[in-house]
């Protein structure tokens, strides 16, 4: 069993917010539990003009607690990834402020915050154990198995059936009257949009693969993360496939080369040395290079190049405090949608904010690439974790987050931290407890957990199966190997 410290400093924390006795049980809190399904949820509550989702709810309900539990510190110390969401939610307010005014956008703001701070600290908080990562990537996946059937019968009949049935008990999300494309409907499901359907069920497939399927052979990992893989390309838009062909990309590299323990930074130079091959040699930038080959045309790769030529135009002509909800400068003929997440924070509020979303990310993906000493179990989450996030970064680039897909990035930016603050130390300590026998258990002083009956032994080690380690010595093969035979793992 995994003991549950944070071990920040050598000294034991308490790894949920007070009072969530399923934490201590390594179950999902609650809390975490209800937004997740808050989330595929399609209703609203609207108080008078506001309109309140249920994630929207959660949210507003774990935001205080949340905030004074983070606060004080009992969910690690506080780091740099944290200053960056606050410091991101006090400009983007001064910034609303100066463009339009206080009185007319307060409830934009408050809006802003709940769902930014907010779904950050939930994650933040609540997910701080190996245990309570597993249990949150097993719900989505849940989620993602429920909606398969409705998914499937959209794409072919064109009728959202969950929408159709959620709208006769209140209001629910709008209907996108949108082209087929390659014979099937775009799918929205649960969600506001079929690009919120791609981006929510695709960015899963790196967590999917390494959280779920630790310590199954490599043909039951690649089962499950086609389940969702195929699942979110229902929603036929380019963006989010540009997620799931990175994870793809980062899971075969893993596979081949899991015997070099350098094969990320291999990665990383053949990755500088194609861009540079591709500047040299063709008449077009990497960038465009790269935006035509991921799209489903012409036409979106060429709107997608023109969004990025004049969304950075707009950011330097408005540096300081963005044009918030005005019209942004553009030709005539061009839309006035912003398909490219990572400039629209800038282009409403200025620069500072574009900073502050680029060292958020960095500053939680960089220190987990980084971290060492963490078990064989708790570094294969966090190759999972990371690939998804990665996932989410370059899909960043090719559409716009809101609603739905804005509170998931946040929520799982808050969800990596706890990969910073885990004390392998603690779990290592615990499996040998678990081996030793009953009557050293029983021998023990002091302990918080019961000890174990004989009888309910088996069942103990029912329980533990999905996080059994996996025997890495020469002898055998690596699971994570997608070579014939395996091969020793590396180090990570």
């Amino acid at each position: 069993m995994v003991a549950e410290t944070t071990g920040q400093g050598g000294a034991s924390t308490r790894s949920g917010i007070a009072g969530t006795a399923a934490q201590d049980r390594g179950a999902l809190p609650i809390w975490a539990w209800l937004f997740i399904i808050a989330l595929v949820t399609p209703l609203s509550i609207y108080v008078g003009a506001l309109r309140l989702s249920p994630y929207r709810l959660v949210l507003l309900v774990v935001f205080l607690p949340a905030l004074f539990y983070w606060l004080s510190c009992r969910a690690g110390r506080i780091r740099l990834p944290d200053i960056c969401v606050v410091a991101l939610c006090l400009w983007s307010s001064l910034s609303f402020s100066v463009v339009h005014s206080l009185g007319e956008m307060v409830d934009t703001i408050g809006i802003f915050w709940v769902e930014t701070l907010g779904a950050y600290l939930l994650g933040r908080c609540y997910i701080r154990t190996p245990d309570a990562f597993y249990a949150m990537v097993r719900l989505f996946f849940i989620v993602g198995v429920v909606v398969i059937p409705f998914a499937i019968y959209e794409a072919v009949t064109g009728d959202n059936m969950i929408v159709r049935i959620m709208s006769k008990i209140g209001p629910s999300y709008w209907d996108n009257d949108m082209e087929p494309r390659l014979g099937l409907n775009r799918v929205n499901g649960p969600v506001p949009h079929p690009i919120h359907f791609g981006v929510f069920f695709l960015s899963l497939s790196g967590v999917v693969y390494y959280v779920l399927g630790y310590g199954l052979r490599w043909t039951a990992r690649v089962g499950r993360m086609l389940v969702i893989a195929l699942l979110g390309s229902l929603s036929l838009s380019s963006g989010p496939l540009v997620a799931l062909m990175a994870q793809l990309y980062m899971i075969i590299w893993d596979g081949m080369m899991t015997s070099y323990r350098q094969r990320w930074k291999i990665l990383a130079g053949l990755s500088a040395a194609g861009f540079v091959v591709v500047d040299l040699i063709s008449n077009r930038t990497p960038f465009h290079v790269v935006i035509e080959y991921l799209a489903f045309n012409k036409h979106t790769a060429y709107n997608r190049i023109r969004i990025w030529e004049w969304g950075t135009k707009n950011i330097f002509d408005n540096p300081v405090f963005g044009l918030g909800f005005n019209e942004w400068a553009r030709p005539f003929w061009m839309g006035d949608s912003v398909d490219m997440f990572w400039i629209v924070g800038a282009m409403r509020h200025g620069i500072p904010v574009w900073i502050l979303w680029l060292a958020l990310f960095f500053l939680i993906f960089l220190p987990v690439a980084y971290r060492r000493g963490l078990s064989d179990r708790v570094s294969w989450y966090r190759t999972g974790y990371l690939i998804t996030m990665f996932g989410l970064f370059m899909a960043g680039w090719t559409v716009h987050y809101w609603l739905v897909t804005y509170v998931l990035l946040m929520f799982m930016l808050g969800s990596g931290v706890w990969f910073l603050d885990w004390d392998d130390t603690t779990e290592r300590q615990g499996d040998v407890a678990d081996s030793a026998p009953q009557e050293e258990v029983r021998a023990v002083g002091y302990t918080r957990f019961p000890a174990s009956r004989p009888g309910k032994r088996a069942d103990l080690d029912k329980l533990s199966a999905p996080h059994a380690s996996v025997s890495t010595g020469s002898e055998k093969s690596d699971p994570r190997s997608l070579r014939r035979g395996g091969a020793p793992r590396a180090t990570p």
